[in-house]
């Protein structure tokens, strides 16, 4: 009897060794959204809607530009759009009483789709005159002040989404034997002692020959809104 119990300690003893050994690695939180949004015309800065660190929802406007004269050329394209159009009119009237040819006609009909095009054209930037946000998120960094012209492609703000956060974690080459896609590992933050639930995403298809390390990204399940992109975590796998 004494013999049995021994075995059964020794038995239980290892399995509770097996169940403790774990694989720890470093890794660093990072937004799954985050953009440096730029403008596409050059304007004055009229508003700015919110500052920096200041959330914000997925199509609220972000920055607003003068649109005075991009409304003005929108309305005289679309003038112009009227006269085509009337004149587009008349042309097929005089070829029905044979008064002018077919080729006329080809003619105003060409120039009516192209004046449509220059009013197509004139609506994208007046839509572009307001800036918006293309998820949820915040204001990680603010480039501009009110007032001030901005060029195209100048960078106006960085955004970054707090909601769906991700970790890069560096890991060693051979745990490719065992480490898939899909596999579940927990992730402590350092800076505020939470423990996340997260699966491995992505892994990188290739080795660091220097380091023999593999890059890998874990998906976390439960964001809360104490985690902050940037913020540093050990990963148990």
């Amino acid at each position: 009897m004494w013999r049995q119990a021994g075995v059964v300690a020794v038995t239980m003893l290892f399995a509770g060794q097996l169940m403790a050994e774990t694989h720890n690695a470093r890794g660093l939180l990072v937004a799954t959204h985050q953009a440096t949004l730029s403008s596409e015309l050059a304007a004055r800065v009229i508003a700015l809607p919110k500052k920096m660190g200041e959330s914000f929802q997925q199509g609220d406007t972000l920055v607003a530009l003068d649109c005075r004269l991009f409304e003005a050329q929108h309305e005289k394209v679309g003038a112009e759009v009227k006269v085509a159009q009337i004149r587009l009119e008349n042309s097929k009237q005089l070829n029905q009483l044979r008064s002018i040819g077919t080729l006329e006609v080809a003619i105003a009909e060409s120039e009516l789709q192209k004046i449509a095009a220059e009013q197509r054209i004139a609506q994208l930037n007046v839509e572009r005159c307001d800036i918006k946000a293309p998820f949820d998120g915040a204001v990680e960094q603010l480039d501009i002040h009110r007032f001030e012209v901005v060029q195209q492609q100048q960078a106006l703000m960085k955004i970054v989404g707090r909601t769906q956060l991700e970790a890069d974690i560096i890991v060693p080459a051979e745990w490719m034997a065992w480490l898939k896609v899909g596999k579940k590992l927990q992730l402590q933050a350092e800076e505020t002692q939470h423990t996340l639930q997260a699966l491995v995403s992505h892994i990188s298809p290739s080795v660091d020959p220097t380091s023999q390390t593999v890059q890998i990204r874990a998906t976390i399940k439960n964001v809360p809104a104490s985690i902050l992109p940037g913020m540093s975590v050990l990963a148990i796998f």
